[in-house]
């Protein structure tokens, strides 16, 4: 066995414990079922103590020199409690003997009083274990901000939208089964630090510029978009007596322009900000087809573009609609159109359009009755009634205005600059101001003597007061009492201050810094109970909780993996990017809705409803939806949907792109569902040999259970397995299906077997069986829940130390029903988010 290192949070640090160890897997592992039994070590036991005599007669058996069960060696476990190296070994031990699950039923069983007496010590051990690690921590955590938390916070203190994504930008975050805040994986490299001075300056230019820019509003009609203006085509129209305005067919396979820099003039970087985006578009489709998608962004391949703005348009082109948007641009920039739609015909005539449509003067487009000058070499676009054989997005005109800024986002600026003739004690002040937002925290002038040093030194180079103050701005900015939450700082201490908890609640539920009024409490000192239930109703009442739904729900559930493994397009033709997108989003819009409406936890595992949009209700196989983008629309039995499990997102970010992968769908729901992570699988294990040509065609199930007969792989494959073959009914993508498909080999594609054993030996025939089941263990599961909770709110792995606050919020949330927006207030509200 390695040994685990705890760190002054209390996170295992080396690389087995860390990653393949989180909370719920060290104290409730399936995958390590310790089994005990019986053992005749009488020699080892007359001389011990009742506690080792104990484990001797009673455990070596199966976790001793002989047997070696889960990886798990009892007699080789640290017995330094203090220390805490193998503490999580001890506590799931505890709870194997509370529940009764050890030893055996089929061994001799302790007496009452033995087991009464072993567990009272066991627990006492911990307990003091736990006390000294709290006692022995170092004064100071620090928890570097992640990439979205640094753009919100950037946001939220200047009002400066800023893009941390973009290449080039900052490091790219390291996650940690899904979550990209974990402390410990935060580091601070060179590389690092070069980025955060550049994203500063990037901040401070926009906060304060220059020069001004002020919005400028840009309208391009189609005629200026598709034909340069269109006169000599509106001459062409004018002949054949034909009245209807130049309208532009945006088709399938081809990539428009949609904006260019220059159509504002002379742009930089400065110009980089909020723009709105309005245009009017309609749209034609085959009778029963789905309506076009529109995609807008950076053109990415010859027919596609990474979707800055998309959706459906649903609009006939008798009554086009106009849509808005708010986008921010990096300038200078392109934007290009794509359509995206589904048929096969789009697919098949998309490069025939290309060039049959490519040069300005090819046609005229004004109305689908209108054919007279549509290019006679081109596909056919029309039927004789006019309907589209594919669909076709019609655009009437697009409108840009931008950069915008909002009153609230000058507000956040006003006050920052002193004024040109301040003197050293104002300035000094308005430093200490921001200084004081920007850390989160009451702040001393001693603290800034180093800063106004140097400012005092810029202005007698020369330097003007607002350049010289900027120096400053960027100084406190780039401090670590900004990159890091810093908890603990000057003395250690089991609780937090009420800044930090302040901090530590804004972090958890708006992923950026505290407002005025949190700030306002904690200066008072006043985030005791009454007003820490209030400040939590507020946040979570505040839009800015949307930050917590897109944030928690793509990270918890590792959405980060959806598409990457792009599916085979021979295999999966319906699979594109408008429903990969959709796949990717309806999760989040379901996790939003669940909390809006404080659904129970139960509607996670099986329901008959999912927020959905027209991309996702056509691959479900489900009435369109009246209205444009996601909205609540309801199951039948009929559709094998239902709850998270079977939604396409996580059916296929657990694929590989060929084919379904019911090992890894088993881990998903493992890690997701029970926050149980399984051991790595053992060095030199043999893959999973597909069928050969000659060999009869057999499912990936029968391959599996000839691959998990090897000694090595059976424990955890009979644990994980279940998880992940109550799904094989859908393929790689999500589809329902009755027959695996299997590539090689002889004879039909195989029925496919959903059945299963639990790992407490509890049967179920399919999905719809086993969700039944996860029903029955809905108190695991919420358990589970709130362990992620704590996980992505305190920044850091869950260890043993943290069982008896874990508990208490478990029991809050029982009261209420496990309700989801009550669990999450609960949370916030627990004593574990005070504790340091």
């Amino acid at each position: 066995m390695s040994n685990l290192v705890i760190s002054s949070s209390g996170v295992p640090l080396n690389s087995r414990s860390m990653h393949s160890w989180p909370y719920g897997f060290l104290l409730k592992s399936t995958w390590s079922f310790i089994v005990f039994a019986f053992f005749s070590g009488a020699a080892f036991a007359s001389n011990a103590e009742p506690f080792e005599s104990f484990l001797a007669e009673h455990c070596f058996r199966c976790h001793g020199p002989q047997t070696e069960e889960g990886d798990i060696r009892i007699d080789q476990l640290s017995r330094d409690f203090k220390a805490g190296v193998d503490s999580h070994h001890w506590a799931e031990a505890l709870d194997k003997l509370n529940s009764g699950e050890m030893p055996p039923k089929d061994e001799p069983q302790p007496t009452q009083d033995e087991i009464a007496a072993f567990v009272t010590k066991l627990d006492s051990l911990l307990k003091e274990g736990r006390a000294a690690r709290m006692a022995a921590r170092p004064a100071v955590s620090h928890y570097r901000l992640s990439r979205k938390e640094y753009q919100n916070t950037v946001y939220d203190l200047l009002g400066v939208r800023y893009d941390p994504a973009k290449p080039g930008e900052l490091n790219e975050d390291t996650l940690w089964h899904g979550y990209e805040r974990i402390g410990s994986q935060l580091s601070l490299s060179p590389s690092h630090v070069d980025r955060f001075y550049r994203a500063a300056d990037i901040v401070l230019d926009r906060a304060f510029p220059a020069t001004s820019s002020d919005a400028r509003k840009v309208r391009k009609t189609a005629a200026e978009l598709r034909y340069g203006g269109g006169k000599e085509q509106q001459e062409a129209l004018d002949r054949f007596g034909i009245k209807r305005p130049m309208r532009y067919l945006l088709f399938p396979g081809r990539v428009e322009q949609a904006l260019s820099s220059n159509w504002f003039g002379q742009t930089g970087p400065s110009h980089s900000g909020l723009y709105k985006l309005r245009l009017q578009a309609s749209g034609t489709r085959p009778p029963g087809g789905q309506p076009a998608h529109l995609s807008i962004g950076k053109q990415t391949s010859e027919e596609t573009v990474e979707g800055l703005v998309e959706f459906d348009i649903t609009s006939s082109e008798d009554t086009p609609q106009v849509y808005e948007f708010e986008v921010f641009l990096e300038m200078p920039t392109q934007l290009h159109f794509a359509v995206v739609a589904t048929d096969v015909v789009d697919r098949r005539a998309g490069a025939a359009f290309r060039n049959a449509l490519a040069s300005r003067g090819g046609y005229i487009f004004t109305h689908s009755s209108e054919t007279l000058l549509l290019n006679p070499n081109a596909p056919q676009m029309f039927d004789e009634s006019g309907n589209g054989i594919f669909s076709t997005v019609i655009l009437d005109w697009i409108e840009w205005e931008g950069p915008l800024v909002t009153e609230d986002e000058k507000s956040r600026r006003d006050g920052v600059l002193p004024p040109d003739d301040a003197t050293p004690e104002v300035v000094a002040e308005h430093l200490r101001r921001f200084a004081e937002n920007a850390w989160r925290r009451p702040v001393k002038m001693e603290e800034l003597k180093d800063y106004l040093e140097t400012y005092h030194v810029e202005r007698g180079a020369g330097e003007k007061p607002a350049d010289a103050f900027r120096i400053m701005l960027q100084s406190v900015l780039t401090s670590r009492n900004f990159i890091y939450l810093v908890e603990g700082e000057p003395d250690a201490r089991q609780h937090l201050t009420d800044w930090e908890l302040a901090t530590r609640l804004s972090y958890f539920l708006w992923s950026s810094m505290p407002d005025d009024a949190l700030f306002s409490a904690a200066r008072d000192g006043n985030l005791s109970d009454e007003r820490l239930e209030k400040e939590v109703d507020r946040m979570l009442s505040d839009d800015r909780i949307n930050r917590f739904i897109d944030d928690f729900s793509r990270q918890w559930l590792q959405l980060h993996r959806v598409g990457m493994f792009p599916p085979d397009k021979k295999l999966y033709p319906a699979y594109d990017d408008w429903l990969e997108t959709s796949m990717r989003e309806e999760p989040v819009e379901y996790f939003r809705e669940m909390l809006a409406n404080n659904l129970p936890i139960e509607d996670f595992l099986d329901s008959q409803w999912t927020m959905a949009n027209a991309r996702l209700c056509d691959f479900y196989g489900l009435a369109e939806p009246k209205k444009d983008g996601f909205q609540r629309v309801s199951f039948n039995a009929e559709d094998h949907r239902g709850g998270l499990l079977t939604m396409g997102a996580v059916l296929g970010l657990t694929s590989d792109g060929t084919r379904h992968r019911p090992v890894h769908r088993g881990v998903w729901v493992s890690e997701a569902i029970f926050n149980r992570t399984p051991p790595s699988p053992p060095a030199n294990v043999d893959p999973i040999e597909p069928v050969p040509p000659q060999g009869n065609k057999i499912t990936i199930r029968d391959r599996i259970e000839a691959h998990a007969k090897n000694a090595s792989c059976a424990a955890c494959h009979r644990n994980i397995d279940p998880l992940g073959l109550a799904f094989d009914q859908y393929d790689a993508i999500g589809q329902w299906r009755t027959r695996e498909h299997v590539p090689t080999g002889i004879g039909e594609d195989p029925p496919v077997d959903a059945s299963g054993v639990m790992p407490d030996g509890r049967p179920f025939t399919d999905s719809e069986q086993f969700k039944q089941l996860l029903l029955d263990d809905r108190e695991k599961v919420a358990q589970a829940f709130i362990e992620h909770l704590c996980t992505y709110a305190l920044r850091r792995v869950l260890t043993v130390d943290d069982r008896d606050g874990v508990q208490a919020i478990v029991g809050e949330a029982k009261r209420h029903q496990y309700r989801v927006r009550d669990i999450v207030r609960s949370v916030a509200l627990s004593d574990l988010i005070r504790k340091r």
